[in-house]
């Protein structure tokens, strides 16, 4: 397992410091703060089974949202605010405190990755492979709603 060690902190940026290096920004959410770290000795061996699975489960379950998002997002069809059921989403991710539709999204599909909402927000999603990615949805939920 890799070692950890904090270097610095550095206030509004996260991700990884340079792209052929070992150092990563980490940000603590309760603190607000992110720090700078290094793996000291990082695992360069192949992906077991176990990681391979969940990144097919992860690429399935993202193919879902991404196909749901392109579908119900503002757009021409859709009107500058999307559809209502994307609307109903947005209305969601703020009293959820959440940072994107995507978090929402993911937190209603089921085992099989099918996107499974409320009534009010479109029912249920078949994932693109078996039809669709796109909703239905006969009802209007109140005024426009902003990112």
């Amino acid at each position: 397992m890799a070692k950890i060690t904090p270097i610095d902190v550095i206030k509004g940026i996260s991700g990884k410091y340079g792209g052929n290096s070992n150092d990563y920004f980490a940000t603590n959410k309760s603190s607000n703060k992110i720090h700078l770290a290094k793996y000291a000795n990082p695992y360069t061996g192949p992906s077991t089974e176990k990681q391979m699975a969940q990144r097919e489960k992860f690429a399935a379950r993202q193919m879902v949202v991404s196909a749901w998002l392109n579908a119900n997002k503002p757009s021409e069809a859709n009107g500058a605010n999307g559809t209502a059921a994307y609307q109903w989403a947005q209305k969601t991710k703020k009293s959820m405190a959440l940072s994107s539709v995507t978090q929402v999204l993911y937190r209603h599909l089921d085992e099989d990755n099918k996107l499974v909402l409320p009534d009010a927000a479109g029912g249920t999603v078949e994932p693109p492979s078996t039809g669709g990615g796109t909703d239905e949805n006969p009802e209007e939920e109140g005024g426009a709603v902003g990112e």
